[in-house]
């Protein structure tokens, strides 16, 4: 039941992101935004239809385009592309650049399910085998020890007292992790958008995606802003006044006020360590040539080509190191098992 749920909301996910493309197409082609929602609505369906309904109520009512789209399924990054492209005056690009990255997100969440699939499959028939073993198997070898008259070799002994230690150490293992992960679920509500930032950038494994997705989502709607003809306390406002990414709200509040102290840019973006070292050379070298909007989009859109890059080389390591752990562990399990076995064998 669990496995069709989330087939069906991957389904439900990838309706959404079409639509939002479609959307685009529609209002790039001069449809009014009702009349686009309406058209869409004869092609999802009954839940989608019911949630654009809502959005045409919304809108009826005379609120603003990302928050009548809050009654529809989809990340706030997604929605914070609806705000940011809507106060440029670019809903129509807005809808296409929101439908584009949900199907992003979908595929490499697509691509991990599917290499996580088979080395799941095979761990869960490794517990499997180490039950029936602890039920079937270590039974008879202790029946077999006890009976014997030779003391058996130091190694033997050592790995039957491994092997009838092994259920106790998994035990207090998955116990330690069910701790470590109630804990974390308690302070991660309390902590706020930085602190949860600064969690994930003390992992090496994870701090570089971390960098690249902040510094891409920065600059490509720093740089939109700009190149709308925001000033640059202007468009730090925008931020801060979005309800949808929080770590940016806090963040440009703290740019700005820096920015008010006379301290330029690029040297605050250089000082943030959750940036791209490359951010502040971008920023300085646009500030210089007054080519900043320009320059920091450019930067964006290479970020995003880097960062699909990156997370297609991650997910080609983690299902051979995933065999490799597997692989380890079934070949620990049998040692344990065949050389006591072995021992046996040779004293009859």
């Amino acid at each position: 039941m669990r496995m069709f749920n989330k087939q069906r909301k991957r389904q439900h996910i990838l309706l959404i992101a079409n639509s939002l493309l479609r959307i685009g197409r529609l209002l790039q082609l001069g449809y009014p935004l009702e009349t686009a929602l309406k058209f869409i609505q004869l092609h999802v369906n009954l839940e989608l239809q019911m949630q654009l309904g809502e959005v045409l109520i919304q809108l009826k009512e005379g609120h603003p385009v990302h928050v009548a789209f809050d009654y529809v399924d989809i990340p706030s990054s997604i929605k914070s592309f609806l705000y940011f492209y809507e106060r440029q005056g670019q809903l129509a690009e807005g809808f296409t650049q929101a439908g584009t990255l949900l199907h992003h997100q979908l595929k490499m969440t697509n691509e991990l399910w599917k290499l996580l699939r088979y080395p799941s499959t095979l761990l869960m028939l490794c517990g499997v085998v180490l039950l029936l073993m602890f039920h079937f198997v270590i039974p008879h070898f202790q029946t077999v020890f006890n009976l014997m008259t030779n003391t058996p070799p130091f190694y033997t002994i050592i790995f039957m007292k491994i092997l009838l230690l092994t259920p106790y150490f998994l035990s207090a293992f998955f116990l330690l992790l069910l701790c470590l992960f109630v804990i974390v679920q308690i302070k991660w509500r309390k902590w706020t958008a930085h602190d949860r930032i600064q969690l994930f950038l003390k992992f090496p494994i994870c701090r570089r995606y971390v960098q690249m997705i902040i510094s891409y989502v920065f600059s490509l709607h720093l740089g939109r802003l700009l190149q709308s003809g925001m000033t640059l306390q202007q468009a730090l406002v925008e931020f801060e006044n979005q309800n949808y990414l929080p770590f940016f709200r806090e963040e440009c509040t703290v740019i700005k006020s820096e920015l008010l102290q006379g301290q330029p840019l690029y040297e605050i973006l250089r000082e943030k360590h959750f940036f791209c070292e490359e951010l502040s050379i971008v920023v300085n070298n646009g500030e210089k040539t007054g080519y900043l909007a320009a320059d920091l989009e450019h930067y964006g859109d290479i970020l995003m080509e880097e960062l699909e890059e990156e997370v297609q080389k991650g997910l080609r390591i983690v299902q051979p190191a995933l065999f490799v752990v597997i692989g380890g562990f079934v070949f620990i399990l049998f040692l344990v098992t065949m050389l006591p076995l072995f021992h046996m064998l040779g004293t009859t």
